[in-house]
Protein backbone atom coordinates (compact mmCIF):
# COMPACT_ATOMS: atom_id res chain seq x y z
CA UNK A 1 0.00 0.00 0.00
CA UNK A 2 1.39 3.26 -1.11
CA UNK A 3 1.50 6.44 1.53
CA UNK A 4 -0.77 8.18 -1.18
CA UNK A 5 -3.39 5.62 -0.63
CA UNK A 6 -2.79 4.90 3.40
CA UNK A 7 -3.45 8.30 3.47
CA UNK A 8 -6.85 8.70 1.87
CA UNK A 9 -8.12 5.44 3.28
CA UNK A 10 -6.82 7.38 7.20
CA UNK A 11 -8.87 10.18 5.88
CA UNK A 12 -11.75 8.38 4.86
CA UNK A 13 -12.16 6.96 8.73
CA UNK A 14 -12.66 10.97 9.66
CA UNK A 15 -15.49 13.90 9.61
CA UNK A 16 -15.43 16.12 6.78
CA UNK A 17 -14.31 18.82 8.03
CA UNK A 18 -11.45 17.38 9.58
CA UNK A 19 -10.65 15.95 6.58
CA UNK A 20 -10.63 18.50 5.04
CA UNK A 21 -8.15 20.58 7.99
CA UNK A 22 -5.81 17.60 7.80
CA UNK A 23 -5.61 17.70 3.99
CA UNK A 24 -4.83 21.44 3.96
CA UNK A 25 -1.74 20.57 6.24
CA UNK A 26 -1.30 17.27 4.20
CA UNK A 27 -0.88 19.25 0.64
CA UNK A 28 -0.06 22.95 1.29
CA UNK A 29 2.47 24.85 2.59
CA UNK A 30 3.97 27.21 5.06
CA UNK A 31 5.79 29.22 2.69
CA UNK A 32 5.24 28.94 -1.42
CA UNK A 33 2.73 30.59 -3.57
CA UNK A 34 0.41 33.05 -2.93
CA UNK A 35 -1.60 32.98 -6.05
CA UNK A 36 -4.05 35.56 -7.30
CA UNK A 37 -7.88 36.33 -6.22
CA UNK A 38 -10.01 34.66 -3.81
CA UNK A 39 -11.98 32.30 -6.97
CA UNK A 40 -13.33 29.17 -5.96
CA UNK A 41 -11.60 26.80 -8.05
CA UNK A 42 -13.23 23.27 -9.27
CA UNK A 43 -10.58 20.97 -9.19
CA UNK A 44 -10.42 17.42 -10.56
CA UNK A 45 -6.84 16.07 -9.72
CA UNK A 46 -7.13 12.66 -8.74
CA UNK A 47 -6.29 13.03 -5.05
CA UNK A 48 -9.91 11.89 -4.24
CA UNK A 49 -13.44 10.35 -5.20
CA UNK A 50 -14.31 12.08 -8.16
CA UNK A 51 -17.09 9.92 -9.81
CA UNK A 52 -17.47 9.89 -13.63
CA UNK A 53 -17.74 12.19 -15.99
CA UNK A 54 -21.25 12.98 -15.53
CA UNK A 55 -21.01 13.76 -11.84
CA UNK A 56 -17.77 15.86 -12.57
CA UNK A 57 -20.04 18.16 -14.77
CA UNK A 58 -22.74 17.90 -12.07
CA UNK A 59 -20.10 19.92 -9.67
CA UNK A 60 -18.11 22.04 -11.67
CA UNK A 61 -21.02 23.43 -13.09
CA UNK A 62 -22.92 23.55 -9.51
CA UNK A 63 -19.91 25.88 -8.09
CA UNK A 64 -19.86 28.21 -11.21
CA UNK A 65 -23.39 28.32 -10.05
CA UNK A 66 -22.23 29.30 -6.47
CA UNK A 67 -19.38 31.46 -7.67
CA UNK A 68 -22.18 33.62 -9.92
CA UNK A 69 -24.70 33.73 -6.74
CA UNK A 70 -21.60 35.04 -4.56
CA UNK A 71 -19.88 37.18 -6.43
CA UNK A 72 -16.75 35.53 -7.02
CA UNK A 73 -14.35 34.46 -9.87
CA UNK A 74 -14.70 30.69 -11.06
CA UNK A 75 -11.76 28.51 -12.05
CA UNK A 76 -11.44 24.71 -13.27
CA UNK A 77 -8.64 22.78 -12.39
CA UNK A 78 -8.96 19.72 -14.48
CA UNK A 79 -6.19 17.26 -14.87
CA UNK A 80 -7.05 13.93 -14.14
CA UNK A 81 -6.73 11.67 -15.58
CA UNK A 82 -6.77 14.45 -18.83
CA UNK A 83 -6.26 17.73 -19.13
CA UNK A 84 -10.06 19.05 -19.78
CA UNK A 85 -8.96 21.51 -22.31
CA UNK A 86 -8.06 18.64 -24.74
CA UNK A 87 -11.87 18.53 -25.15
CA UNK A 88 -13.66 21.34 -23.62
CA UNK A 89 -12.70 25.19 -24.06
CA UNK A 90 -14.61 28.21 -22.34
CA UNK A 91 -17.41 29.45 -23.91
CA UNK A 92 -18.57 32.92 -22.37
CA UNK A 93 -16.55 32.63 -19.24
CA UNK A 94 -12.84 31.89 -19.43
CA UNK A 95 -12.35 29.15 -16.19
CA UNK A 96 -9.03 28.84 -17.00
CA UNK A 97 -6.18 29.08 -14.69
CA UNK A 98 -3.40 31.61 -15.30
CA UNK A 99 0.21 30.96 -14.67
CA UNK A 100 1.10 31.54 -10.95
CA UNK A 101 -2.86 32.10 -10.00
CA UNK A 102 -3.21 28.85 -8.12
CA UNK A 103 -2.26 29.18 -4.28
CA UNK A 104 -0.33 26.09 -2.52
CA UNK A 105 -0.02 28.63 0.61
CA UNK A 106 -1.98 27.23 3.79
CA UNK A 107 -2.88 31.14 4.73
CA UNK A 108 -4.58 31.55 1.24
CA UNK A 109 -6.36 28.38 0.74
CA UNK A 110 -9.74 26.94 2.03
CA UNK A 111 -10.23 23.39 1.01
CA UNK A 112 -13.57 22.08 0.74
CA UNK A 113 -14.29 18.29 -0.02
CA UNK A 114 -18.08 18.43 -0.76
CA UNK A 115 -18.35 15.20 -3.03
CA UNK A 116 -21.07 12.94 -2.22
CA UNK A 117 -22.86 16.21 -0.45
CA UNK A 118 -26.93 16.18 -1.61
CA UNK A 119 -26.29 20.17 -0.33
CA UNK A 120 -23.90 23.26 -0.02
CA UNK A 121 -24.88 24.47 3.13
CA UNK A 122 -20.83 23.79 3.53
CA UNK A 123 -20.30 26.44 1.15
CA UNK A 124 -22.19 29.16 2.59
CA UNK A 125 -19.96 30.56 5.70
CA UNK A 126 -16.64 31.07 3.43
CA UNK A 127 -13.63 33.29 3.60
CA UNK A 128 -13.35 36.18 1.58
CA UNK A 129 -10.04 36.61 2.01
CA UNK A 130 -8.82 33.24 0.59
CA UNK A 131 -8.92 30.84 -2.16
CA UNK A 132 -11.58 28.24 -2.34
CA UNK A 133 -10.49 24.83 -3.67
CA UNK A 134 -13.60 22.63 -3.90
CA UNK A 135 -14.19 19.18 -4.80
CA UNK A 136 -17.93 18.57 -6.00
CA UNK A 137 -19.92 16.38 -7.53
CA UNK A 138 -23.65 16.76 -6.84
CA UNK A 139 -26.26 19.15 -8.70
CA UNK A 140 -26.82 22.36 -6.55
CA UNK A 141 -28.21 24.34 -8.71
CA UNK A 142 -31.65 24.49 -8.27
CA UNK A 143 -30.83 24.77 -3.91
CA UNK A 144 -29.19 27.73 -5.31
CA UNK A 145 -31.54 29.26 -7.12
CA UNK A 146 -33.59 29.08 -3.76
CA UNK A 147 -31.34 30.06 -1.41
CA UNK A 148 -30.11 32.97 -3.73
CA UNK A 149 -33.36 33.65 -5.76
CA UNK A 150 -31.56 33.16 -8.99
CA UNK A 151 -32.91 31.46 -11.94
CA UNK A 152 -30.25 29.37 -13.40
CA UNK A 153 -30.29 26.51 -15.85
CA UNK A 154 -27.86 23.87 -15.50
CA UNK A 155 -27.96 23.43 -19.13
CA UNK A 156 -27.67 27.19 -19.04
CA UNK A 157 -24.78 27.45 -17.22
CA UNK A 158 -23.05 24.21 -18.78
CA UNK A 159 -23.21 26.47 -22.19
CA UNK A 160 -21.86 29.68 -20.69
CA UNK A 161 -18.77 27.07 -19.32
CA UNK A 162 -17.92 25.21 -21.93
CA UNK A 163 -18.09 24.46 -26.05
CA UNK A 164 -15.98 21.74 -27.55
CA UNK A 165 -12.28 21.67 -28.67
CA UNK A 166 -11.39 21.47 -32.35
CA UNK A 167 -10.31 18.00 -31.68
CA UNK A 168 -13.82 16.53 -30.64
CA UNK A 169 -15.42 18.76 -33.03
CA UNK A 170 -13.85 16.43 -35.40
CA UNK A 171 -14.36 13.41 -34.10
CA UNK A 172 -18.39 14.51 -33.33
CA UNK A 173 -17.90 15.35 -37.25
CA UNK A 174 -17.79 11.53 -38.33
CA UNK A 175 -20.71 10.96 -37.34
CA UNK A 176 -22.84 14.32 -38.26
CA UNK A 177 -23.38 12.83 -42.14
CA UNK A 178 -25.54 10.20 -41.14
CA UNK A 179 -27.68 11.91 -38.40
CA UNK A 180 -30.58 13.73 -39.92
CA UNK A 181 -32.14 16.54 -37.97
CA UNK A 182 -34.63 14.67 -36.19
CA UNK A 183 -32.85 11.82 -34.91
CA UNK A 184 -33.48 10.36 -31.45
CA UNK A 185 -31.22 9.02 -28.93
CA UNK A 186 -30.81 5.82 -26.78
CA UNK A 187 -28.12 5.53 -23.86
CA UNK A 188 -27.27 1.66 -22.62
CA UNK A 189 -25.28 1.86 -19.59
CA UNK A 190 -23.94 -1.72 -18.80
CA UNK A 191 -21.00 -1.14 -16.56
CA UNK A 192 -19.09 -4.03 -16.86
CA UNK A 193 -21.78 -6.66 -18.04
CA UNK A 194 -20.52 -7.55 -21.37
CA UNK A 195 -16.95 -7.92 -19.80
CA UNK A 196 -15.23 -5.40 -21.94
CA UNK A 197 -15.98 -1.84 -19.23
CA UNK A 198 -13.34 -1.71 -15.95
CA UNK A 199 -15.47 0.74 -13.58
CA UNK A 200 -14.82 -0.11 -9.43
CA UNK A 201 -15.39 -3.88 -8.78
CA UNK A 202 -18.80 -4.70 -11.62
CA UNK A 203 -18.63 -8.32 -12.54
CA UNK A 204 -19.32 -9.22 -15.77
CA UNK A 205 -22.73 -11.51 -16.18
CA UNK A 206 -22.88 -14.85 -17.48
CA UNK A 207 -22.97 -15.51 -21.27
CA UNK A 208 -26.58 -16.87 -21.58
CA UNK A 209 -27.44 -13.45 -19.60
CA UNK A 210 -25.74 -11.66 -21.85
CA UNK A 211 -27.46 -12.78 -24.47
CA UNK A 212 -30.95 -12.24 -23.12
CA UNK A 213 -30.30 -8.44 -22.14
CA UNK A 214 -29.06 -8.35 -25.95
CA UNK A 215 -32.16 -9.60 -26.98
CA UNK A 216 -33.98 -7.58 -24.69
CA UNK A 217 -32.45 -4.03 -26.19
CA UNK A 218 -32.57 -5.08 -30.15
CA UNK A 219 -36.05 -5.64 -29.46
CA UNK A 220 -36.49 -2.43 -27.78
CA UNK A 221 -34.87 -0.32 -30.34
CA UNK A 222 -36.68 -1.95 -33.47
CA UNK A 223 -40.20 -1.29 -31.36
CA UNK A 224 -38.96 2.25 -30.90
CA UNK A 225 -38.04 2.70 -34.29
CA UNK A 226 -41.19 1.44 -35.43
CA UNK A 227 -43.23 3.40 -33.35
CA UNK A 228 -40.47 6.51 -34.16
CA UNK A 229 -39.57 6.19 -37.77
CA UNK A 230 -36.29 7.93 -37.16
CA UNK A 231 -32.99 7.19 -36.87
CA UNK A 232 -31.87 6.12 -33.67
CA UNK A 233 -28.29 6.88 -32.25
CA UNK A 234 -26.89 4.27 -29.66
CA UNK A 235 -24.50 5.24 -27.13
CA UNK A 236 -23.04 2.68 -24.52
CA UNK A 237 -19.90 2.12 -22.14
CA UNK A 238 -19.77 -1.30 -23.81
CA UNK A 239 -18.16 -1.55 -27.22
CA UNK A 240 -18.94 -5.21 -27.45
CA UNK A 241 -22.60 -4.48 -27.04
CA UNK A 242 -22.62 -1.39 -29.45
CA UNK A 243 -20.68 -3.90 -32.24
CA UNK A 244 -23.90 -6.14 -31.78
CA UNK A 245 -26.46 -3.24 -32.18
CA UNK A 246 -24.60 -1.76 -34.85
CA UNK A 247 -26.19 -4.62 -37.20
CA UNK A 248 -29.66 -2.58 -36.81
CA UNK A 249 -29.99 -0.70 -40.53
CA UNK A 250 -31.89 2.58 -38.61
CA UNK A 251 -29.18 2.34 -35.80
CA UNK A 252 -26.19 4.89 -35.67
CA UNK A 253 -23.43 3.94 -33.30
CA UNK A 254 -20.65 6.06 -31.69
CA UNK A 255 -17.49 3.21 -32.36
CA UNK A 256 -14.68 2.69 -30.39
CA UNK A 257 -13.73 1.43 -26.72
CA UNK A 258 -14.65 3.95 -23.29
CA UNK A 259 -12.67 4.64 -20.49
CA UNK A 260 -13.99 5.24 -17.18
CA UNK A 261 -12.35 8.76 -16.15
CA UNK A 262 -12.49 7.55 -12.04
CA UNK A 263 -11.03 4.12 -12.76
CA UNK A 264 -8.74 4.40 -15.22
CA UNK A 265 -5.45 6.72 -15.46
CA UNK A 266 -3.34 5.87 -18.33
CA UNK A 267 -5.78 5.31 -21.62
CA UNK A 268 -5.05 6.70 -24.73
CA UNK A 269 -7.10 9.98 -24.97
CA UNK A 270 -9.42 8.39 -27.60
CA UNK A 271 -10.75 6.53 -24.92
CA UNK A 272 -11.76 9.08 -22.84
CA UNK A 273 -12.76 11.50 -25.98
CA UNK A 274 -15.93 8.74 -26.55
CA UNK A 275 -17.04 10.11 -23.54
CA UNK A 276 -17.62 13.41 -24.77
CA UNK A 277 -18.55 12.74 -27.82
CA UNK A 278 -21.66 10.29 -26.59
CA UNK A 279 -22.38 13.33 -24.34
CA UNK A 280 -22.78 16.33 -27.40
CA UNK A 281 -24.10 13.86 -29.84
CA UNK A 282 -27.03 12.74 -27.10
CA UNK A 283 -27.80 16.69 -26.54
CA UNK A 284 -28.14 17.40 -30.14
CA UNK A 285 -30.96 14.15 -30.25
CA UNK A 286 -34.52 15.56 -30.51
CA UNK A 287 -35.82 12.91 -27.96
CA UNK A 288 -32.93 11.52 -25.31
CA UNK A 289 -34.07 8.16 -23.66
CA UNK A 290 -32.05 6.00 -20.95
CA UNK A 291 -33.12 2.00 -21.37
CA UNK A 292 -31.90 -0.84 -19.14
CA UNK A 293 -32.84 -4.29 -17.72
CA UNK A 294 -32.81 -4.53 -13.54
CA UNK A 295 -29.36 -5.40 -13.67
CA UNK A 296 -27.85 -2.09 -16.15
CA UNK A 297 -27.38 1.16 -14.45
CA UNK A 298 -29.55 3.87 -14.47
CA UNK A 299 -27.40 6.33 -15.41
CA UNK A 300 -27.60 9.99 -15.35
CA UNK A 301 -25.66 10.57 -17.98
CA UNK A 302 -28.00 10.51 -20.51
CA UNK A 303 -30.16 13.22 -18.36
CA UNK A 304 -28.13 15.95 -17.80
CA UNK A 305 -26.87 16.06 -21.37
CA UNK A 306 -30.64 16.53 -22.18
CA UNK A 307 -30.29 19.25 -19.85
CA UNK A 308 -27.78 21.05 -22.17
CA UNK A 309 -30.88 22.04 -24.98
CA UNK A 310 -33.48 20.94 -22.89
CA UNK A 311 -34.48 18.16 -24.60
CA UNK A 312 -37.46 15.66 -23.43
CA UNK A 313 -36.38 12.60 -21.23
CA UNK A 314 -37.47 9.48 -20.88
CA UNK A 315 -36.37 6.08 -18.56
CA UNK A 316 -37.54 3.02 -19.69
CA UNK A 317 -37.42 -0.55 -17.90
CA UNK A 318 -36.71 -3.50 -20.20
CA UNK A 319 -38.31 -7.23 -19.02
Amino acid sequence: MTKTTLHKLLLGWLPVEWQDTIGTWHRYRLHGNKGTGNAIIARVDGSTFHGGLADRWKGIVSLYAFAKATGREFRIDYRFPFDLTEFQIPASYDWRLQEGELSDLISRVCLKRVTAQPTFDRMIRLPQDKQIHCYANRDWVEAINQQFHTSYTWGGLFAELFRPSQRLLKAMDTYRPRLTDDYIAVAFRLQNLFGDFKEYDYEPATPTRRQEILHLCRSYLQDLHRRTQKPILVTSDSQRFTQEIAELPFVICTNGKAAHADTIRNAPDEQYMKSFVDFYLLASAQEIYCAGTEEMYPSEFPLYAAKVNNRPFYRERLS
